[in-house]
């Protein structure tokens, strides 16, 4: 206390605990950054880029999004809890249906002489309950075994024992809130009756936290919240049509839940997992001609292609544990308003169905702006690769003239642009090929 002289130090650990009876829903349970975020970098980095990048910003707009920003660290990252200790510099966030742990290699602003955190930047993806239960017995010892050295210390730790029992005492859907929009969440409970939607969800044994979270969360989670009730009615719907579906032997053995967040580039990432599964379905490198669509019918994945009223949807995949497999394509996105658009689309959807599943073996993902920005890359990379490998491009680049390359987009069944951004990232273009290809769009 200022003033007066103490023979003892007060509780050290009280900004921890604090912190995590604070943020905890939201560190288990938030997944959504509060800005636009598009590298896909884990979130000590993405946080960390992003409070430098807005802050002291004289536009109102940006100056507001700093705000955003900050709350979300607050939420999200150790330091928040004592920005004077000495802790590292840790993140953790919900990723689908896991805990992303992140962690830069910043030194505490206010460390000793001498004092360093030998650390480099990492990341680490784990099922949640390894993270929540650990931290919870945490958060039970401290509180059951902390001694006051004085009657303030006391009242602490006796105040933070009554959160701990109200924390661990919160419904269901106050831990869904934080993953999705409210009012998304409100619509989807309404229409899930209606549609006789199965609620499939997975509690944490004996602590406050979402194990895998129901496939209507995980859905709605992923869209704008400004979507409509038509559109929010079309795709329960779909979802409803193929719950209690099986999947086909063929398709199961090309599915991998072994590919979560890997260290390498997503672009490379999808690059070689596509090389991967074209040569699991025996398809040559040199061919040129991939037909998805006879694909996705032999493996059994069921494709249906709706005008939503939204065209911020590309499309939306289904598959795994109690679930058909199946792909919707909105023909009123963009990207679907022809025919190699849509081609492109349900290669793409095919990577999320082989390898987005969550850790309870489940998909029901959508393809759009609002969505994990690293998974869309790896799939875009991943649909370009397979519908026109390096091996088989190569074998047919003559010249990095426009019209050649429309030709060839055509014998690919791919769109002008796709291709022209597919020929750069496998180096087969240099930059000013790029740009002079770019200028030939229509």
């Amino acid at each position: 206390m200022a003033g007066t002289v103490e023979d003892h130090l007060s509780w050290y650990l009280s900004p921890i605990f604090d912190w995590l009876l604070s943020q905890w829903t939201w560190l288990f349970h938030e997944e959504a950054y509060a800005w636009p975020e598009k590298s896909g970098s884990p979130a000590a980095v993405a946080a960390f880029s992003a409070l430098g990048r807005y802050i002291a910003s004289e536009d109102e707009v940006l100056s507001a999004t700093y705000r955003e920003v900050q709350g979300w660290w607050r939420r999200h990252a150790l330091r928040a809890a004592d920005p004077s200790a000495v802790y590292p510099d840790v993140c953790m966030r919900r990723l689908d249906d896991d805990i992303e742990i992140s962690w830069g290699g910043r030194q505490p602003s206010f460390a000793p002489d001498g004092f360093a955190l030998m650390i480099s930047p990492g990341f680490a993806i784990l099922p949640v309950e390894a993270v929540a239960t650990p931290l919870w017995q945490f958060l039970e010892w401290g509180t059951s075994t902390g001694e006051g050295a004085n009657p303030r210390d006391l009242e602490m730790i006796g105040a933070l024992q009554v959160r701990l029992r109200q924390l661990k005492k919160t419904p269901l859907r106050e831990l869904e809130l934080v993953h999705i929009d409210a009012r998304l969440h409100g619509l989807f409970e309404k229409l899930r009756d209606s549609h006789q939607l199965d609620r499939v969800e997975l509690r944490v044994k004996d602590v406050p936290a979402i194990a895998a979270f129901d496939p209507a969360v995980l859905m709605f989670g992923g869209l704008n919240p400004d979507i409509g009730v038509k559109d929010a009615q079309s795709l329960t719907n779909f979802l409803a049509k193929h719950q209690r579906g099986a999947e086909s032997e063929s398709l199961r053995k090309l599915v991998s839940n072994d590919v979560r967040v890997s260290a390498m580039e997503a672009y490379y990432e999808g690059y070689e997992l596509a090389y991967e599964v074209r040569a699991r379905l025996g398809i040559d490198a040199s061919h040129t001609c991939v037909n998805i669509r006879g694909l996705l019918h032999a493996l059994g994945v069921h494709i249906e292609e709706v005008a939503l009223e939204t065209d911020s949807v590309r499309g939306v995949a289904v598959a795994g544990q109690g679930f058909g497999s199946a792909i919707l394509i909105n023909t009123s996105s963009v990207y679907n308003k022809t025919e190699d658009g849509r081609r492109f689309t349900l290669a793409h959807e095919l990577c999320h169905v082989l390898f987005d599943r969550t850790r309870a073996r489940r998909l029901s993902h959508v393809s759009g702006p609002w969505t994990a920005p690293r998974v869309e890359k790896r799939a875009n990379a991943f649909a370009a690769m397979f519908m026109a490998s390096t091996t088989a491009i190569r074998k047919l680049l003559v010249t990095t003239d426009a019209e050649h390359v429309r030709r060839l987009a055509k014998t690919f069944q791919m769109g002008f642009s796709a291709l022209i951004e597919h020929l750069y990232n496998v180096d087969l273009i240099s930059d000013a090929d790029r740009e002079r290809l770019r200028m030939a769009v229509d």
